[in-house]
């Protein structure tokens, strides 16, 4: 008998057993300071997932439920630090007023549990475990706060969401193992071959979880729900949406296309639409929005279209599919970086502007240059500007979806994104005009410096980040 290789399942003990052990703080007979205990015991924790995810370590499958290979370890690293970056913004938030205690924590940590097992799960109930326990936790995180206004009806419209998203892909579960006999994402292929199996049932189960998985994405036309939970939730949650929920979501549908890529033409033209649906009516509604949260929520769903053009290539050709799936990774990296950092901007500047209102922030970044750099710096490189990351990460996408034949696509969506500029540089005209004459004067100045290091901290890495990997793109993309 092989010895047991425990190297995979490290990072996700880490983050759940450390989730209860972190929720069991509060109980404690005697214990004080709980929330600052959970707090600094939940970032030790994912630290040390970190430092274990550095350890080189070949490709390895838990009983084929997990497989965690080089890109989903890289994965686990931005989830890792993604739940890290979360509990930094919301340990002084002002909307969330210092209820961050070890009930929180905990919801951070599942919620990146999930995140471990869905991205790299070989599995299809395993995906879909991993999809629930993250949206349970997500669904938690949003209405906190009860009386917060907003948090209820958002929470309640992610719970629904979620919940038919599960529904539709639990549906297509079930239909291609009723197709194939298997629930392994591996073996799914060669069982279609057999002679009781039924390729038209595992097709249909495939479009259906294509679905679930757009939900999940909020991708058009499955994306009305992302505006208002983005409204409705605090920045460090919704930073959490966007840089680790989504990314664990598209990693997983990167995984099912290049296992599945001898039937994925026969789903092709739902993958087409959503496309198309989803670079013109994201960055036209995008154009409409004076709230910067809804603003980035349409964003959302252009950026996404832009990375499921990918997916709308693969084929039988193994090394094609390998380029497209790179530049999609590399794609969502981007992605994830960029949103953190603004994010980040707009919970440091709760004091200033509470509703997110564009016009809140008139003049901010000519009185506080070095947050008005950072954010000009993320709203560039989500515009696609050179030489950001953003700028590379449309180019790799869009040169591999073109080089496997996808002209059309590759002319809308480059369009869509000219036409983004709009709308970003409308935020960075509002960000550095002439300052409101009502604007607080020295709201963050009187801040304690524990309230700023959270937020400054992770806002300064991940514009760092973003100039480091646009410098660096070539050899950043090879890494993945």
């Amino acid at each position: 008998m092989p010895p047991i290789d425990f190297y995979p399942v490290l990072a996700p003990a880490l983050a759940g057993i450390g989730g209860l052990i972190v929720l069991l703080i509060g109980v404690w007979p005697g214990a004080r300071n709980a929330a600052t205990a959970a707090f600094y015991g939940s970032i030790t924790l994912l630290l040390a997932a970190i430092a274990v995810l550095l350890i080189p370590h070949g490709s390895a499958t838990v009983e084929n439920f997990i497989t965690l290979d080089p890109v989903t370890r890289h994965g686990w690293l931005l989830f890792a630090a993604g739940g890290v970056a979360t509990l930094l913004l919301a340990w002084r938030d002002q909307q969330l007023s210092g209820e961050v205690d070890e009930m929180f924590c905990s919801l951070v940590l599942f919620a990146v549990t999930g995140t471990f097992i869905l991205s790299a799960a070989s599995n299809l109930l395993a995906a879909f475990l991993g999809m629930e326990l993250t949206a349970l936790s997500v669904m938690a995180m949003i209405a906190w706060q009860p009386k917060r206004r907003g948090a209820i009806e958002a929470g309640f419209k992610y719970a629904v969401t979620s919940t038919v998203a599960g529904a539709i892909m639990l549906f297509g579960i079930i239909l291609m193992y009723a197709g194939s006999g298997t629930l392994y994402i591996d073996g799914i292929v060669d069982a279609i071959n057999m002679p009781r199996a039924n390729e038209t049932l595992v097709i249909v189960g495939l479009g259906m979880l294509l679905v679930g998985i757009g939900f999940e994405l909020a991708v058009a036309p499955f994306h009305c729900w992302l505006a208002d939970v983005f409204e409705g939730s605090t920045s460090p949650v919704t930073a959490f949406i966007a840089a680790v929920g989504k990314i664990a979501m598209l990693l997983f549908a990167l995984n099912l296309a290049s296992q599945l890529a001898d039937i994925w033409p026969a789903v092709q033209p739902i993958i087409v639409g959503m496309v198309v649906l989803s670079v013109v009516w994201g960055n036209l509604a995008a154009m409409r929005q004076r709230n910067f949260k809804r603003l980035l929520a349409y964003s959302s769903v252009a950026h996404f279209g832009y990375v499921l053009l990918a997916l709308s290539a693969i084929s039988s050709d193994l090394d094609a599919n390998a380029d497209l799936l790179q530049s999609a990774a590399f794609y969502g990296l981007t992605y994830a970086v960029m949103n953190l950092v603004c994010f980040g901007v707009i919970g440091l500047l709760a004091g200033i502007n509470p509703t997110a209102d564009l016009e809140g922030y008139r003049g901010v970044g000519r009185r506080y240059p070095l947050i008005g750099v950072a954010l000009a710096v993320a709203v560039l490189s989500l515009a696609g500007i050179p030489p950001t990351a953003g700028f590379f990460a449309k180019l790799f996408i869009f040169t591999q979806a073109l080089s496997e034949g996808q002209l059309g696509l590759v002319v809308v969506a480059t369009l869509a994104a000219a036409s983004s500029l709009f709308y970003y540089l409308r935020v960075l005209l509002v960000f550095f005009s002439a300052p409101a004459k009502t604007l607080p004067t020295d709201i963050l100045l009187e801040s304690d410096e524990a309230t700023l290091a959270g937020p400054s901290l992770v806002i300064a890495l991940g514009a760092g980040a973003t100039v480091l990997i646009g410098l660096c793109a070539g050899v950043v993309l090879q890494l993945i």
